[in-house]
């Protein structure tokens, strides 16, 4: 932690994600990596991060910006806020899109992170992990329990067997996803491991946001379905069952088992089509 002074009064300031206090992650989380980047998003993070309320940086902020202020002084203030992200630039600059460390041991048992990329992770795991991420950051459920259902979904112990000598094999090193089994391993989480725990968040989330950057069926900066949605992973619940229904990659469970990069570039491909089907719709009737 670093120590700085404002108006006489010390604070704290995180220097690394683990010195990140666990009720302030949540809405730390969304301000980065939800709402799009903007003044206000910026102002709202130094504000989480030393810990003010929204009625107190309104005070503060005033008290530097206020109209009794001169102008020499309020670019003294809007100087002393630059030097205050400065320090904590390291929110963006380190973006998780490698793994933090390869497993952890949990209950006697190692637990594996997913593959750099989604190399190997399915598509049902990966809209699952989507969901309870979003559901935590919107804190749905008070607490921790959404962010313990992500851990236990995109971390599991390894394969049994000589798995890596199966020609039907995946790549993947962790047993196969399970919701149910990993609905019951999330117990396991419970107030513990919250180090481990926010390092394998903010990788995925770091890997989620460069992953949809590559198709084209988000905003701009990848961080979100372009749709609003009325639920976390509703879009993606729409494409589950529009996917099985049209038998592209089989039933429902051979959708969900399906490689997420196989899934995306298809959803890619037909949503250029329908766009192309609606303009030559649009050029028709002109």
């Amino acid at each position: 932690m670093q120590e700085i002074s404002i108006s006489g009064q010390v604070f704290q300031i995180p220097e690394n994600w683990q010195e990140v206090e666990s009720k302030r992650l949540p809405e730390l989380l969304k301000n980065l990596y939800v709402l799009p980047e903007s003044g206000s998003t910026y102002h709202n993070i130094l504000r989480i991060v030393l810990g003010f309320t929204p009625k107190q940086w309104k005070k503060l902020m005033q008290q530097f910006f206020g109209a009794k202020r001169s102008e020499e002084q309020k670019d003294q203030s809007t100087e002393a806020l630059c030097q205050l992200l400065n320090l904590v630039s390291w929110l963006w600059t380190s973006e998780l899109t490698t793994e933090p460390f390869r497993k952890f041991r949990v209950d006697g048992q190692y637990w594996h992170l997913f593959e750099e990329g989604f190399r190997s992770m399915t598509f049902g795991e990966m809209c699952d992990a989507y969901i309870h991420a979003q559901a935590f950051i919107k804190q749905l459920v008070e607490g921790e329990e959404r962010l313990n259902l992500l851990v236990a979904t995109i971390c599991r112990p390894e394969r049994a067997g000589d798995y890596d000598s199966d020609p039907s094999w995946n790549g993947d090193t962790r047993e196969n996803y399970n919701e149910h089994l990993s609905r019951r391993r999330a117990d396991l989480l419970k107030d513990k491991y919250m180090e481990e725990k926010v390092l394998v968040m903010v990788y995925f989330l770091g890997t989620v946001k460069n992953f949809f950057s590559y198709f084209d069926l988000f905003d701009d900066d990848g961080s979100s379905p372009s749709v609003p949605e009325e639920f976390p992973g509703q879009s993606m619940i729409k494409n589950q069952h529009l996917l099985s229904q049209k038998q592209v990659f089989g039933s429902m469970d051979a959708t969900k088992s399906a490689n997420v990069h196989e899934v995306f570039q298809f959803l890619e491909e037909h949503n250029k089509d329908v766009k192309a089907e609606i303009a030559r719709h649009k050029a028709n009737q002109d």
